[in-house]
């Protein structure tokens, strides 16, 4: 039996779109309940965020923003059609990464937390830029391959702020540990762990183009 070029690529974009898909719900699960909680402005809303609440919604704005264009530059990149709105989503993408890394600094630097916490969140900030900047280089320069890469891991770092709830609520809810301890782990894991597992992921796609 002949399998057709485009039979593989019809399926390999049809796996892609579900899985953009239940990304994108969760991304919006996560402005529902979270982002949009701060809509109000009020020191009730906020609650202990209150004094630091413009730190707090630069972040959320910008993560809330990076979030839902990452879905869309994922599967323009990733199906090759960069045509059109990639370059304006991408430029959208890199400016709310960037506003929500500056309110994330502020907001791990004044974590109350513990030095673990803010260490983690720290580390998040730092993985956005790094990855991001990665990224913007690498298509300055037409690495294409590269800047698809970086992409990739600049929004798995975005999606952090997804991971980190979801998986909050659920070890919280499992009750596996006190809940300051939660918090501690996943300020490191929702960023750190994602990205080693999608590490493999990534060198597997590129050993199999260059093969």
């Amino acid at each position: 039996m002949t399998v057709r070029h485009h039979d593989i690529g019809g399926h390999r974009h049809r796996g892609l779109a579900l899985l953009l898909a239940v990304t994108a719900a969760a991304a919006l699960w996560f402005v529902v309940q979270k982002a949009l909680l701060y809509g109000s402005f009020d020191a009730a809303a906020y609650d202990t965020y209150w004094p630091r609440r413009f730190g707090l919604v630069a972040h959320l704005a910008g993560g809330a923003i990076a979030i839902l264009a990452g879905v869309g530059q994922l599967w323009l990149g990733l199906t090759d059609r960069t045509a059109g709105l990639h370059r304006p989503l991408g430029r959208i993408y890199v400016s709310a990464v960037a506003i929500g890394a500056v309110g994330g600094l502020y907001l791990a630097l004044t974590a109350g937390g513990g030095f673990a916490y803010a260490a983690g969140l720290t580390g998040l900030v730092i993985a956005w830029v790094v990855t991001t900047g990665m990224a913007v280089l690498a298509i300055h320069r037409r690495a294409l391959h590269q800047h698809r890469e970086w992409m990739i891991r600049s929004y798995i770092v975005t999606f952090a702020f997804v991971t980190f709830r979801f998986f909050d609520y659920a070890l919280s809810a499992w009750k596996v540990a006190p809940k300051d301890q939660i918090d501690s782990f996943m300020a490191f894991a929702c960023w750190a762990v994602p990205l080693l597992l999608a590490e493999p992921l990534i060198q597997l796609r590129r050993m199999r183009h260059a093969g």
